[in-house]
């Protein structure tokens, strides 16, 4: 039986993974803070994500590790959750590394996440920014992608591939950023939000869990790899497509810059995660042949309303 470890596998990303290689035969380990949920799948083994434990006989012998733990970037930025969210995601890389060294026989590929936002803001009709791009943005998140995917490079492990995943906003009905952003468009609040020209680059679930699985089988794809569909749209076009889908009469109040970041303090969140413009695509993905299930938003809402 084939065997892929999840570490953070309890979230919305590593359950819809979990449950689409368990239904081919999989199995699935989750490294774990918490216990398994009630409706959580796959094996739940204890971590604390930053020690080595007994979790790591997990690794041997295993096809595929994914690393997706990372404390959530939907807070306040405190340096108190500052250090939290970088800790929580370069601890877990490097002790992940310093198991997989101890192993006899290493998995054969190490998906660990990163995010898309490490690009620089962009907006306007400029090139999106691909894999191949090198304006990497400046501030506190985008720091922690570099440290976070520095701590991978840094793995000394030989014998197996490592990628990257620069993952966008993705879109699901169990979790992640849709479930809000369909409520705002419902009470009437689905205007764009800030200027509305920031750009948007999403994925919808399902996308998500084919481009794990396709870079999970195919080996020779390996570095960082931009998880995007092939559209990009702005802040505008998303809450218009949100507002035809959920709106009272396709009515919404927009929410200009200066309230968007007073309702973030209120919110407890940072503004950032609605301001900053992402406008990122993969040339790797399309080299490689990966087909989207969902490349234009309008189709992905109209899955995700239906």
């Amino acid at each position: 039986m084939k065997k892929i470890v999840l570490a953070g596998g309890s979230g919305f990303l590593g359950q819809a993974l979990a449950r689409s290689v368990l239904a081919d035969g999989y199995e699935v380990v989750v490294l774990s803070r918490s216990v398994a949920p009630p409706d959580a799948v796959g094996l739940f083994v204890p971590w604390d994500g930053k020690k080595i434990g007994e979790w790591k006989e997990e690794l041997e012998g295993a096809d595929a590790l994914f690393n997706l733990t990372g404390r959530s970037v939907d807070c306040r930025y405190t340096q108190e959750n500052r250090d939290l969210i970088l800790n929580s995601r370069v601890d877990s890389t490097r002790v992940l590394g310093e198991a997989l060294l101890g192993c006899s026989k290493t998995p054969k590929v190490w998906l660990n996440s990163s995010t898309a936002t490490l690009y620089e803001d962009r907006r306007g009709d400029r090139e999106p920014h691909d894999e191949m791009s090198e304006d990497f943005g400046s501030g506190f998140s985008v720091d922690v992608a570099r440290a976070w995917e520095k701590a991978l490079e840094e793995s000394s492990v030989e014998g197996l591939s490592k990628v990257a995943l620069r993952v966008s906003i993705v879109l699901g009905k169990d979790g992640g950023a849709f479930p809000v952003m369909k409520r705002f468009a419902k009470f009437g609040l689905g205007g764009a939000q800030g200027p509305g020209n920031q750009w948007m680059s999403w994925l919808h679930i399902d996308d998500w869990v084919g481009v794990a699985r396709f870079l999970m089988e195919n080996q020779s794809v390996g570095g960082a790899v931009n998880l995007a569909a092939p559209n990009p749209v702005t802040n505008a076009s998303f809450m218009r497509e949100m507002r035809g889908n959920f709106a009272p009469l396709g009515i919404g109040l927009p929410a200009p810059s200066l309230f968007v970041r007073i309702g973030a303090f209120f919110l407890r969140t940072a503004p950032e995660l609605v301001l900053k413009s992402r406008k990122v695509v993969s040339a790797t993905l399309a080299e490689a042949g990966y087909s989207f299930k969902y490349p234009d938003l309008a189709q992905a809402i109209r899955n995700l309303a239906s």
